[in-house]
């Protein structure tokens, strides 16, 4: 499950957790990786609840499985604005990899998110982030890192 250009968005406006989520997934839909939004965003927060991804450094990596979503995908989004998602250090989160797999899908995304989890202790790789301005470097960069 490799990022693809098409996964990144950049000035996602969002005030709340579940709005940064819906829109995410809204572009996943767009896509043709979602077939039922609502489905998707349910599956996703009830995660979150179950307890928070928020990383930490403002980096949030929601993640859900359903019958609704196609094809395991991993998506990058900056927010407009840093929102509360009640990250491990406590810092507002401006930056998500949200990862979406099929309900039968049981691995694909706990090797992504392992994968993720370990480049995201290491500032330099947070700090390289940061810097990155459209989905073709996103892009380069992820696969890159994650290879």
């Amino acid at each position: 499950m490799l990022i693809e250009e098409r996964f990144v968005l950049f000035h996602v406006s969002a005030q709340t957790q579940q709005e940064a989520i819906e829109q995410v997934i809204k572009k996943a839909s767009e896509q043709h990786r979602v077939s039922l939004i609502k489905e998707v965003v349910t599956a996703v927060m009830q995660r979150e609840q179950e307890s928070s991804t928020g990383f930490g450094k403002g980096i949030a990596i929601p993640h859900g499985k359903s019958a609704f979503v196609l094809e395991p995908t991993l998506l990058f989004a900056r927010l407009t604005d840093a929102i509360e998602w009640n990250a491990m250090d406590g810092a507002p989160v401006d930056t998500l990899f949200m990862i979406l797999v099929p309900e039968s899908n049981h691995t694909t995304h706990l090797q992504i998110l392992a994968k993720l989890a370990r480049k995201l202790m290491h500032t330099e790789f947070v700090n390289q982030l940061a810097t990155l301005q459209t989905p073709a470097e996103v892009t380069t960069f992820i696969r890159q890192e994650l290879a």
